[in-house]
């Protein structure tokens, strides 16, 4: 009776550690389980938050991408418009011998005494494709610091052209028993061919 006793026991207890295992195992597979959709249902939602930040952001590069295009199409217009511009503001080359006219007439009219001159003929620009050309007119001067001064500022402002002084060199001495002074320059102007 012992043994049969011992043996019923037995199988209840091994029974009961079998039900006890298998429904400890159902929770814990249920429990990894909800943990396992929670994580899974968070995932979905960051990769649906990120699916909309890349569109939202796909949308703005297109719009950033067409304000590019607008800007750059705005700019080549500009960069014509200047280049048309600048362009009827130069005259052609063959009329240089006006401008060196109007550096003599504003140097006697400022009582500047040109002393000598020298040119060449107008020649392409570096880096300027061929599209103007660079007149150089080297001329020595002779005058009161303050005439020398005013007929500098509007070769370079008042002639109606654009006019650049490219070199500029004081000849010794600085002054005279009259107070002048002598000076060498190259103005530069540009034409269009």
């Amino acid at each position: 009776m012992k043994t049969r006793l011992r043996s019923t026991l037995e199988r209840v207890v091994t029974y009961g550690l079998i039900i006890a295992a298998v429904a400890f195992l159902l929770y814990f597979l249920g429990s990894i389980n909800r943990n396992q959709r929670q994580l899974i249902s968070s995932k979905e939602t960051a990769i649906s938050e990120l699916t909309r930040k890349v569109e939202d952001a796909q949308k703005d590069f297109a719009q950033r991408r067409q304000q590019v295009e607008s800007i750059t199409v705005q700019l080549r217009e500009k960069r014509q418009e200047v280049k048309e511009k600048f362009e009827k503001l130069l005259e052609t080359s063959a009329n240089y011998t006006i401008f060196i006219e109007q550096v003599q007439r504003k140097a006697k009219a400022l009582g500047v005494h040109i002393q000598d001159s020298t040119y060449k003929s107008p020649a392409p620009v570096s880096g300027a494709g061929g599209n103007y050309v660079e007149f150089k007119f080297d001329m020595r001067i002779h005058g009161p610091y303050n005439k020398l001064k005013q007929f500098l500022w509007e070769s370079e402002n008042a002639l109606g052209r654009l006019v650049k002084i490219s070199q500029l060199e004081i000849v010794p001495p600085l002054n005279d028993q009259q107070g002048n002074m002598a000076m060498k320059l190259t103005l530069s102007t540009f034409f269009v061919p």
